[in-house]
């Protein structure tokens, strides 16, 4: 055996280990009282928080798991020995329902025709049929909590009162005497429905009164507390569709569209030439052409993955890199303004980086929608303001001797048919995305369209076109959408199962400072993401941040706008990951070169991870406090 699997099977061992013993934590005694599969829901998290941070395994890799365990272990499709009991106290549903219809009224005088599975009748009172159809609902829901309880008894009840209604005005129209013997009474019990109620037109309108009459108990005060006892006691298990749906989920359709972009872009030749023409203008003044270096690099970044145009830009600079004499300092800043650059320009947009995606889901998880224009509007200036910053400190830690720096990047922009289709496809998206939301009154309503759905725009037109080939299809970064989708399928589960919910009920939120909340969240993921990778950072904590934001916001003590500052402060803080080779992709790349020592990184990483984690929050509380958010 070797030492590299040895320490790949003692990392496995210890997450395991370590996941196992969350079983038999005592929860109750902790004041979080949680169910067993919940219990199962915490576990998977302290599995994939510990298989991210030691990487046994490529974390791509974890996320596909964690999926894998959620459809396998945990939803209600698992493997029947493995299959957790979704279950409710049916007898405490039945006992809610008998007190708001009342057993001595209407619904509990005559008989309902019910036909059996086997073909048989049975005749039961409209009591009990309300009782079976509402447990029916709730088994076929699959979800057990407070507001399906609620929506599942109201509906059927007042289904049933619409029904004897219906079959009472249909009999008057009839002709049908208001009587036992009347001919419309035999003809209700050979009725083929289960809505044939009853034996007299007088019985079916008195118990369409008695039922609506009844909904409107649904509200008293004690009731609520039963229905929301009820809820507190159920167990819910993941849903299977929506946990396969997050392979799919319209995040991931956004993130694919900007790889369509990109890999269109880097194979016409649009990235290069664009970096050809956007370095001339700063000229050959050093400092000037660190600057154009890193403005260039963080545009690319904004749509492009941030490996690639990192790859990319430390291939144009290569020959560079050679042509500056080693004892010049400046040389180390040329090549950490690429990974800089590259790290920072990924805020800007929803498709930059994976957390921003992640972020943006969280706040869709909480019923705020934050648009592709409106988070570039935040996300562009905080990436200019960190830029100049950066641009400032790698000036100072290592200056130029050179007085001149020429740039020779080749290409020449093409003219085919595949080519304008590209130039032109990225036009209109970019453009359609940064407008969607603008809307001018009695001139210009919106597109209509989202984000989301404007990302499948440059898949549908590449591959019709035949820009985008099947064999580009493969060298597409798959790895990261499946990473996106193992964080959203976390989220699923803190919500299906109601540990979300739960943990909210139990946790004084009401008694939280907002602002120590904000600096916490954002120290702890601008602190993990230096270690594990962003991407990972942000599928963990992003789904606990909105389960606490969810319960501060339910408490009073936060607010939505809070709730959105909040989540875009720490999207921000996660792709702060300055300091370290291991940090990310494009340090990885800048620190390949041999060009930059470890500790020069670690020294301007830490600056500017603490100038960013600064400007982050400053700048997401002032925009919470103008009302930006509203």
């Amino acid at each position: 055996m070797t030492k590299e699997t040895k320490s790949i099977l003692t990392k496995v061992l210890i997450t395991l280990l370590i996941s196992a013993a969350v079983f038999f934590v005592p929860f109750e005694a902790l004041g979080v009282p949680v169910n067993s599969v919940q219990v199962s829901v915490i576990a998977l998290f302290v599995f994939a928080a510990l298989m991210w941070i030691l990487e046994p395994i490529p974390i791509w890799a974890t996320s596909v798991m964690v999926i894998a365990i959620c459809l396998l272990a945990l939803s209600n499709k698992a493997f029947n020995f493995l299959r957790p009991a979704a279950s409710y106290d049916k007898d405490a549903v039945c006992a809610i329902i008998q007190d708001v219809v009342g057993k001595d009224g209407a619904a509990n005088q005559q008989s309902v025709k019910d036909p059996q599975k086997d073909g048989s009748i049975k005749w039961i009172t409209p009591l009990e049929k309300i009782e079976k159809d509402v447990n029916e609902r709730l088994t076929k829901k699959g979800k057990f909590n407070e507001e399906e309880f609620y929506t599942s008894m109201n509906y059927v009840i007042l289904n049933t009162a619409n029904k004897a209604e219906a079959v009472a005005a249909k009999a008057l129209a009839e002709g049908a005497a208001d009587n036992p013997a009347a001919d419309y009474a035999a003809a209700a019990q050979q009725a083929d429905t289960p809505e044939a109620l009853a034996k007299n037109i007088s019985y079916q309108q008195q118990l369409a009164i008695d039922l609506k009459d009844a909904t409107t108990k649904l509200v008293d005060k004690d009731l609520q507390k039963r229905i929301k006892a009820l809820a507190t006691h159920s167990v819910n298990v993941m849903n299977s569709k929506n946990t396969m749906a997050t392979f799919a989920d319209p995040i991931i359709i956004l993130f694919l569209g900007g790889f369509f972009l990109a890999a269109a872009a880097t194979k016409y030749g649009l990235d290069q030439n664009l970096a050809r023409v956007l370095v001339r203008p700063f000229g050959t003044n050093p400092k000037l052409v660190m600057l154009g270096l890193m403005v260039v690099t963080a545009l690319f970044s904004m749509f492009m993955s941030n490996t690639a145009t990192a790859a990319m830009m430390i291939a144009i600079l290569t020959p560079v890199l050679k042509l500056i004499p080693g004892s010049d300092k400046g040389r180390i800043a040329i090549a950490l303004c690429i990974p800089l650059g590259a790290n920072i320009g990924g805020m800007g947009t929803p498709i930059g980086t994976p957390p921003n995606a992640v972020a943006i889901k969280t706040l869709q998880s909480l019923d705020l929608n934050v648009s592709f224009g409106k988070w570039m509007a935040i996300g562009v200036p905080y990436v200019i303001l960190l830029l100049f910053f950066a641009w400032l400190v790698l000036m100072w830690m290592f200056p130029f001797k050179i007085k001149e720096l020429k740039l020779d990047i080749g290409g020449v922009f093409r003219k085919d048919f595949h080519a304008l289709v590209v130039y032109a496809t990225f036009i209109v998206t970019i453009f359609l995305w940064v407008t969607a939301d603008i809307k001018i009154p009695g001139f210009f309503n919106g597109w209509g369209v989202d984000s989301n759905t404007i990302a499948i725009i440059p898949i549908a037109v590449f591959a019709v076109t035949g820009v985008i080939t099947a064999k580009d299809l493969k060298l597409l970064e798959w790895d990261v959408l499946w990473l996106v989708a193992g964080g959203f399928a976390l989220g699923v589960a803190l919500e299906e199962t109601q540990l979300a919910k739960d943990l909210i009920n139990a946790i004084p939120f009401a008694s939280w400072s907002f602002f120590a909340l904000m600096v916490g969240a954002c120290f702890i993921s601008m602190f993990a993401a230096t270690f594990m990778s962003n991407s990972a950072t942000a599928a963990l904590l992003m789904p606990i941040l909105g389960t606490v934001a969810g319960g501060m916001m339910h408490a009073g003590s936060m607010g939505a706008p809070d709730a959105a500052g909040l989540m875009v402060a720490v999207a921000f803080s996660t792709s702060l990951a300055f300091a370290l080779p291991i940090s990310t992709p494009p340090n990885a790349i800048a620190y390949a070169t041999g060009v930059v020592p470890q500790s020069c990184m670690a020294k301007s990483g830490v600056v500017l991870c603490l100038i960013g984690f600064a400007l982050a929050i400053v700048m997401s509380y002032m925009l919470i406090n103008i009302g930006f958010f509203s």
